[in-house]
């Protein structure tokens, strides 16, 4: 086994464990048994459970921004509709559903990055990471300008987020109802700028 491959069983062990655990009750010795590796060693990657813990939310962060690849330019999406701003929303929506326990480990980091200055950095990173791609995809199925994109990208961000929280706090929130709404009300905006640059 290459050093990459146990750096990279570390950081898929220090996932599943951070999940079922949370940061705080989270071991190294835990995470060592699950990646079948000597405790030692992750000390050795890994100097302190704080930089673990960044490396495990950066690849998460890059694995989520990476499904937004095929709605960007090279894609063909079509005109803005209805239906083809919901294939957008399906993304994040998707995955409140289908992984909870990485939107709770999230919405530990939040908690955390505020508290901690150790970890304030990486949850500044991923902020600005997600928004990008956010905005990468505004752009290229809107026709905003950057500045125009980056606007919409950070509110539908924070909605994104909110509906998630919601949804993982409360099974029986009506997610499906919210993001039906949302889908409406950014083909409204989007038909009042297009109106508005025409006109």
């Amino acid at each position: 086994m290459t050093d990459a491959d146990k750096r990279d069983r570390i950081i898929a062990a220090a996932y599943t464990v951070l999940s079922e655990k949370g940061y705080d009750k989270a071991s190294t010795k835990e995470i060592a048994n699950t990646a079948g590796v000597a405790q030692g060693l992750i000390n050795y990657y890994f100097p302190s459970k704080d930089l673990l813990f960044a490396e495990v939310f950066r690849r998460e962060t890059q694995k989520y921004c990476e499904a937004f690849l095929p709605l960007l330019p090279g894609e063909d999406v079509g005109p803005l509709t209805f239906d083809a701003i919901g294939k957008m929303l399906e993304i994040p929506k998707s995955r409140a559903l289908q992984e909870p326990e990485w939107f709770r480990l999230r919405y530990e980091l939040f908690a955390i990055g505020l508290r901690n200055e150790n970890a304030k950095q990486t949850l500044k990173e991923t902020l600005e990471t997600k928004r990008k791609y956010i905005t990468d995809s505004v752009e290229s199925i809107s026709g905003f300008s950057r500045e125009q994109s980056e606007t919409v990208a950070s509110i539908l961000y924070s909605v994104i987020e909110g509906l998630g929280l919601q949804k993982v706090a409360d099974p029986e929130f009506k997610y499906d109802e919210a993001y039906d709404a949302l889908a409406v009300m950014l083909g409204a905006y989007y038909q009042a700028i297009s109106q508005k640059r025409e006109s």
